[in-house]
């Protein structure tokens, strides 16, 4: 709001009030020396010009995307799903072993929500039992769950066997980023919209002291925080072979055991149920059987 004050007009007011002017003008003792006065002139719409107020533009913070859309998106490989070590039987969905992993999978979504778990080891007594087999397809048929996110880890850092059954590269060596050096988007890949892998190229002899590392507690809790998976699967080394999954225990939720049915036996089966004693769940135990054609062998 503008006011007038006959004593402190301004030439501008002097020109739009003659009134006032022959007032003051009839006072000869009185003298003044005219000024703008930038209150009155501010919010005159002829001189607009003389004054503009600063105009502050507020900005909102930028949205950062979300993690998990950052990752490497990368294409599993379709090399012959038959001849692989460990073949994908996600891709033949009409075989006994791809329904059996569809089964395996409902039942542990039911358990992992029911008790708020979602960090699950795959783990066998032995080599060669399929415990890369099951954590790989399992995976993929986690994945299959619409608008879930499953994240796959390759912790068998003594014989890493994930990157070869989904034939895709690395992008950085596991070791690295368990220790910190290396960063989430540089290391995990994203296979799908609902699955990332974490893998290992090279062996490691020092897992098992890796493992039980603060700095790996702390980047997985940091992958969880920032990727907010529904399930991690972590695929580790033999369980009477090493003592990695001993030194892992602390960072899952639960233990799923892949048995051979060619050579494990019932004593080793309760070798590995001692190791785990009662420090984790053990939430069940694969039957692998060595029957019938080529993927079949590998039925659960």
């Amino acid at each position: 709001m503008s006011y007038y004050d006959t004593k402190m007009m301004s030439d501008f007011d002097n020109a739009r009030s003659p009134s006032l002017v022959e007032n003051t003008a009839g006072d000869a003792e009185e003298s003044y020396r005219p000024f703008r006065r930038k209150a009155a002139l501010r919010d005159d719409p002829i001189e607009p010009h003389i004054l503009s107020e600063e105009v502050r533009v507020e900005t909102l913070p930028a949205v950062l995307p979300d993690t998990w859309d950052q990752l490497q998106p990368v294409s599993i490989s379709a090399h012959d799903r038959f001849q692989s070590r460990a073949p994908l039987v996600n891709f033949f969905r009409e075989t006994p072993t791809a329904r059996a992993f569809d089964i395996l999978r409902t039942r542990l979504l039911q358990t992992l929500k029911h008790e708020g778990w979602r960090q699950v080891a795959i783990v066998a007594p032995t080599s060669g039992c399929g415990a890369t087999f099951t954590a790989t397809n399992l995976a993929l048929s986690l994945a299959r769950v619409p608008d879930s996110r499953t994240v796959l880890m390759d912790m068998n850092l003594r014989s890493p066997g994930v990157q070869s059954a989904l034939d895709i590269a690395a992008a950085g060596r596991q070791k690295d980023f368990l220790n910190g050096q290396l960063a989430l988007q540089d290391h995990l890949v994203r296979c799908s919209d609902t699955l990332a892998v974490g893998l290992a190229d090279t062996a490691s002899s020092d897992a098992a002291e890796l493992l039980q590392s603060q700095t790996c507690g702390e980047a997985l809790d940091a992958m969880i925080d920032d990727l907010q998976p529904d399930v991690v699967l972590y695929d580790l080394p033999p369980v009477l072979a090493h003592d990695d999954l001993a030194a892992f225990m602390g960072q899952i939720d639960g233990v799923l055991m892949v048995s051979d049915g060619e050579q494990t036996t019932p004593d080793q089966i309760k070798a590995c149920e001692k190791i785990i004693g009662g420090h984790v769940p053990l939430l069940g135990v694969i039957l692998n059987r060595g029957r019938g054609s080529r993927l079949e062998a590998y039925a659960s």
